[in-house]
């Protein structure tokens, strides 16, 4: 399970558009609606920490069913906020940590507090599975949620059914309606061997009604950790990555043209200077004799 969520959590496709969509982040008039105010936010916030605080509660055996069923329900939902937030004003979603309005240290520290409970977000299935290996129901046995068979479906799906629509198009130039059937039955056939996959492992570790609830949570865990990371990414190049780059091209602007190298190149040992008669600073002995030669004329003219 850890491979699989390394291989979801994997930013190497988004970092080519990421730097980019920090620089859309615009300041909160230019974001429509509930998303442009707090209140979302807050509720993500909340909903993650009382998922993690059920975590680590005592429950007995009659009142654990609450926290089989809540944690996730918790989880889902900020996960469908979060998804919502970025469907709704994409890159803007966290326009309330955009150093262009609150300058850049204003801009880090409220991005402190996002970062910290994404992170908690993510880490969140490992506690959750903690939870459950505990509870009566699963007769204190380890437990591991299925994610795998769920995460490959949702990443491959979608490119698979442009490819096998792209065969049918350009290579067999098969009728329209035939590729977009392609394209269907590739896609949902996908999905459907990935979930049922993961739907039918975790029913046979958690029984039927808990199997399906935990495996509809994963569906939409994998989808917020997709919007959790790109949001991480948005905001680590907005508030860190572009400060770094200016100072980066400020560096080296300054010792390409010259200004500091006289400031912090030290001077080797083998470097020797030659003194003329008025104290003139020469690196040739001949520059040196060239300058005497002109004070000696200089004094003789007079």
């Amino acid at each position: 399970m850890k491979k699989i969520l390394t291989f979801l959590l994997g930013a190497v496709p988004m970092l080519c558009f990421a730097e980019k969509a920090a620089a859309d982040a615009n300041v909160p008039e230019s974001v429509p609606g509930l998303f442009g105010t707090l209140l979302p936010y807050l509720l993500i916030v909340c909903l993650v920490a009382a998922a993690i605080v059920m975590c680590f509660m005592k429950w007995s055996e009659n009142t654990e069913k609450i926290g089989i069923v809540g944690i996730p329900v918790c989880l889902a939902a900020a996960a469908i906020l979060e998804i919502l937030a970025l469907y709704s004003v994409g890159n803007k979603a966290i326009w309330w940590c955009n150093p262009d309005r609150y300058g850049f240290w204003g801009g880090f520290f409220r991005f402190i507090p996002l970062m910290l409970v994404l992170i908690a977000q993510i880490c969140s299935i490992y506690t959750y599975q903690m939870f459950l290996s505990k509870t009566h129901a699963m007769y204190g046995k380890e437990v591991s949620i299925s994610l795998k068979p769920a995460a490959i479906a949702l990443v491959v799906a979608l490119p698979a059914a442009f490819v096998v629509a792209a065969i049918l198009q350009w290579g067999l130039k098969l009728p329209k309606f035939i590729q977009e059937i392609g394209l269907m039955v590739t896609l949902f056939g996908i999905l459907f061997i990935g979930l049922g996959k993961s739907a039918k492992s975790n029913m046979a570790q958690f029984g039927s009604k808990y199997g399906l609830i935990i495996t509809l949570f994963a569906i939409i865990y994998l989808l917020g950790v997709i919007a959790v990371v790109w949001l991480l990414i948005v905001g680590i190049f907005q508030m860190i990555i572009q400060e770094a780059i200016l100072l980066i091209l400020a560096y080296f602007f300054l010792f390409k043209t010259g200004i500091l190298n006289g400031l912090v190149a030290p001077r080797s040992s083998n470097d020797t200077v030659y003194i003329d008669e008025e104290g003139g600073v020469h690196q040739t002995i001949s520059q040196k004799a060239s300058a005497n030669r002109a004070i000696h004329e200089k004094k003789e003219s007079k």
